[in-house]
């Protein structure tokens, strides 16, 4: 069966237990040719998510937080025609800024969720101490083991997306988009991805690069343009994460279509490279300040 058929909405209760928690989904914009971006939430808590044609066919890559999933249900089904959907979520990396929605949405969409193969052991929800970040190991994980069992196992269990995650091939390939590969980006999470067009140049980043400076108080509170690598505060192992960035550098991208932030399509080489090296000093500076943090994992 090919990956781009039509399958039918159906109802799901989780809409229906998070109408007070809807996040706005911004109008869709079309960034390139097949490419449309939309923003899920407003302020520090936006996340970027895309919609990207092949044939005759549409696929999601990111889906943002699991408060918009309704709004991003409906923004996708004003776009595509009623009982229209997306064949497959494809995620830069399971956080919940970009993986919150995928449940929901695949289930109601009935369609698979992919990830890279190093990611899949977070796809059941659950606290992996190994692929903690600094984040995690200061407040999250505190605050889980002071929760009684029954708790912590009903949070986990509404972060499961394990039934409807695949791995995406080892080749690079992206099922059901011939033009796309997918390019390991290690470091924010060990099997964080971007997604590299070569015949146009365009890269989706994820939270490997983005263009609002989510290491400061003032990028996260007004979201100033800022080409920046990821927030060292989430980010597993921040060493491999600006060898990914000097990664992306290397493929020539001409357009910047990041997680964070709006599409970048200027200078977009030189300012990785410099964006790589002055993260460098300024992380080196950070770690001593804080007597070591952050560590690479």
């Amino acid at each position: 069966m090919s990956i781009f058929r039509t399958p039918v909405l159906h109802p799901s209760p989780y809409f229906q237990r998070c109408d007070a928690t809807v996040m706005r989904v911004s109008e869709p914009r079309e960034i390139a040719s097949g490419v449309v971006l939309m923003t899920a939430g407003t302020g520090p808590r936006a996340a970027n998510l895309y919609l990207v044609r092949s044939g005759s066919g549409w696929v999601m890559v990111d889906c943002g937080w699991a408060g918009s999933a309704r709004a991003v249900l409906g923004a996708v089904e004003k776009m595509l025609g009623a009982g229209n959907a997306p064949a497959a979520i494809f995620l830069t990396h399971i956080h919940p800024d970009h993986s919150g929605a995928a449940g929901a949405l695949a289930r109601s969409w009935n369609i698979p969720v992919y990830v890279h193969q190093a990611e899949l052991p977070m796809a059941a929800g659950r606290y992996i101490p190994e692929f903690s970040m600094p984040l995690d190991r200061w407040l999250v994980a505190p605050f889980l083991w002071s929760l009684p069992t029954r708790a912590r196992r009903r949070m986990e269990a509404a972060n499961d997306i394990s039934d409807v995650v695949q791995g995406l091939p080892r080749s690079g390939e992206v099922p059901g988009l011939p033009d796309w590969a997918a390019v390991p980006t290690p470091g924010h999470t060990p099997g964080h991805v971007a997604y590299w067009r070569s015949r146009d140049g365009l890269l989706m980043t994820g939270d490997a690069v983005v263009t609002v400076n989510l290491n400061s108080l003032r990028g996260v509170l007004l979201a100033s343009p800022d080409l920046s690598g990821p927030p060292w505060y989430t980010t597993w192992n921040w060493k491999m994460s600006l060898e990914s960035v000097s990664r992306l550098a290397e493929l020539g991208p001409r357009l910047l279509a990041p997680g964070h932030g709006q599409p970048l399509a200027m200078g977009v080489v030189p300012r990785l490279r410099a964006m790589a090296t002055k993260e460098q000093a300024q992380r080196l500076v950070r770690r001593r300040r804080t007597g070591g943090a952050p560590k690479a994992a």
